[in-house]
């Protein structure tokens, strides 16, 4: 049996009612949503092909747009736990984004829609979250449009990876001073002095440094500076140059990033070796019984 000729649901005649559906869509959003930052990763380098993620991230870009908290009783996902790797939150939310919203505020030439990896930060929540996945067919083809009317981003509360920030929003941006990882340096003599934030960095120039960080925090009277987004080794008795302030001190010491080299993540070896004293451990005795008990 033929359709109803004389509605025309799913033809180019109904893109008056596609564009009120749009309209409320995106009045609701507006109405019932927040105000979010959306964040598009970066990469320094190219993508590792071999375990399928970017060696370095970061985040100098922050685009605000409204966006509506799906699941509205409550965090979703595994929750809070303890782990054999410690604590671990597992919190989940999903945003729903109008196609036009994200489309006006968002360049083209960075993104056509959300993509997976890329961060949304909530300020009422006062929470980054990290997008998962990105649903288009939300409405599964309301009055026949293919393009979507809304983008559902399905989210886990972003963890922490040495990714850069500096997206201007404070909030944001404080996250990699609070928890980067950090090694101490400590300067003689020199003159200048250091702004907080600026790159310093060891060799002729800064495209060709040996090694180059984020000033974090420094100290002109005890000579003490902490940085982060170290890239090389630094080396005793070197010029520690600023790329802003062009401030230069001679390097005294600093802290070894391999000062934990003899401390190896895994201690299987010295399990074995240890067990080898007291414990039987061939292919013939697979119990290990204890000499001791023979």
């Amino acid at each position: 049996m033929a359709v109803n000729h004389y509605f025309h649901n799913f033809s180019p005649a109904v893109i008056n009612e596609q564009r009120v559906l749009e309209d409320l869509i995106g009045e609701s959003v507006q109405i019932y949503g927040h105000a979010c930052q959306y964040m598009p990763r970066e990469t320094y380098d190219a993508i590792d092909l071999l375990y399928g993620e970017d060696p370095v991230s970061k985040f100098t870009r922050a685009y605000t747009m409204e966006m509506f908290i799906a699941n509205v009783e409550g965090f979703e996902g595994d929750g809070d736990f303890f782990s054999k790797f410690g604590m671990e939150i597992r919190d989940t939310s999903n945003f729903v984004v109008p196609r036009r919203a994200f489309e006006k505020y968002t360049p083209g030439s960075v993104r056509t829609r959300p993509r997976e990896g890329d961060l949304v930060y909530v300020p009422v929540m006062r929470k980054i979250f990290e997008i998962k996945f990105v649903e288009e067919e939300l409405l599964f083809f309301s009055l026949g449009k293919r393009e979507p009317y809304m983008y559902e981003m399905r989210c886990e509360v972003f963890r922490y990876s040495q990714e850069n920030f500096s997206t201007g929003i404070g909030d944001v941006d404080r996250i990699e001073d609070r928890v980067a990882y950090t090694i101490e340096l400590t300067l003689g003599s020199g003159s200048g002095n250091y702004t907080i934030g600026e790159t310093v960095y060891q060799g002729v120039d800064l495209s060709s440094a040996t090694v180059s960080a984020k000033v974090k925090d420094w100290d002109i009277t005890t000579g003490i500076m902490e940085v982060i987004n170290i890239k090389g080794s630094f080396t005793d008795a070197g010029t520690l140059v600023g790329a802003t302030s062009n401030t230069q001190y001679n390097l005294t010491s600093s802290e070894g990033q391999d000062e934990y080299s003899d401390h190896d993540i895994f201690d299987n070896k010295l399990l074995q070796t240890e067990a080898d004293e007291f414990i039987q451990t061939t292919e013939t005795n697979p119990l290990g019984v204890s000499y001791n008990d023979r």
